[in-house]
């Protein structure tokens, strides 16, 4: 069993899509793949287990038959944090490492990190310590919002050490890939830094459901039940008068309108254009006209009492770091994988080739 831990010292820095890619293309390959999430922090519950949902998701895309209490062996609830704080020996550690010897027949056990390297340590489950244990080899992942990213990535590799086998960059703009590669990947490949891999920013990826700005929301459907597994990518408030707003509405592309509930001559343009739903805020009854043109353009409708601004600010929490819970983005995370990381040089490198 090769352990290849995905870390990275941030949240959605993209570990879960790279994870999942990785190990489909490996699976393609032929290897018998393994995967794990050690320290679960979106509980749900499958039968009698609690388990993480993304690593359940995951688990299932890899078409993988290991109990779930492998796959993730640990996921931290409020009842296991009152436990924690009141003294009590979870016996976590033991647990991922039983964990682990349970999948020491495959060739290859992806391993997705926390947030951060340290999470998890209060638990003797962070990042490091598992790495120290397992013997692991570390990918680091970080995505790209400056050049700070360096930081981590360098930092990463001191505290791993030996075990450090390179990194990914990940949701480069496109604007900026060609000083990425150009200036960035050769600086940190100076350092030591073997750099894998780097992804532009892909905006499926950072997409969401209708379903999901819905829940977001608390809020109720009026119509267009069958679109509501469409990604929305963009989101636009409709707070200007109809012939600006469809200048406005047609260069953004497959987007959720927020408007006032009353802001009938909004609803009708934002229509006109590529709208993957119409979000209507202060309010529950919606025009009949609208509801109509709605039905027949297969566009849903959700309503919600949330003020404009407080429906929008948890919408935005959602967009661009939004998990992988869908299967197009997982067959898109594959595809990146195969366009640009750097396999062979990977298996070379984790084999001792």
């Amino acid at each position: 069993m090769i352990p290849i831990f995905i870390i990275s010292n941030r949240a959605f820095t993209g570990k879960n899509f790279f994870a999942l890619g990785l190990a489909l293309t490996l699976k393609e390959k032929g290897y018998n793949i393994g995967y794990m999430r050690p320290l679960g922090r979106i509980p749900i519950k499958k039968g009698s287990e609690i388990v993480d949902e993304e690593a359940f998701f995951i688990t299932e895309m890899l078409e993988l038959n290991d109990p779930l209490n492998i796959i993730s062996p640990f996921v931290f609830t409020y009842e296991a944090q009152y436990r924690l704080l009141n003294g009590e020996d979870l016996g976590v550690k033991d647990k991922v490492k039983e964990a682990f010897l349970k999948q020491r027949e495959k060739d290859f056990v992806i391993v997705v990190g926390a947030n951060n390297i340290f999470e998890g340590y209060s638990l003797g489950i962070d990042s490091i310590s598992l790495i120290e244990e397992i013997k692991g080899n570390v990918l680091a992942i970080q995505h790209w919002d400056s050049d700070l990213a360096i930081d981590d990535i360098l930092g990463i590799k001191v505290l791993i050490k030996d075990r450090f086998i390179g990194a990914v960059i990940n949701k480069v703009p496109p604007e900026q890939i060609h000083h990425v590669k150009e200036k960035v990947v050769p600086f940190l490949e100076g350092k030591g830094v073997k750099v894998l891999g780097v992804f532009k920013k892909e905006k499926i990826l950072e997409s969401v459901t209708v379903r999901r700005l819905m829940e977001a929301i608390n809020g109720g459907l009026v119509c267009g039940e069958e679109k509501l597994e469409e990604f929305v990518e963009n989101l636009s408030i409709g707070a200007m008068d109809p012939e600006t707003a469809l200048s406005y509405f047609l260069r953004i592309p497959n987007k959720a309108v927020i408007t006032g509930i009353h802001r009938t001559d909004i609803q009708i343009v934002a229509m006109e254009t590529s709208t993957k739903c119409l979000i209507l805020t202060g309010g529950m009854h919606v025009n009949e006209t609208v509801i109509g043109i709605a039905k027949a353009k297969g566009i849903p409708i959700i309503v919600t009492a949330l003020d404009t601004f407080t429906a929008v600010d948890r919408m935005e929490k959602l967009m661009g770091k939004a998990v992988i819970r869908e299967k197009n983005k997982a067959i898109k995370a594959k595809e990146i994988i195969n366009s640009d990381f750097n396999i062979e040089e990977f298996l070379r490198i984790v084999r001792n080739e």
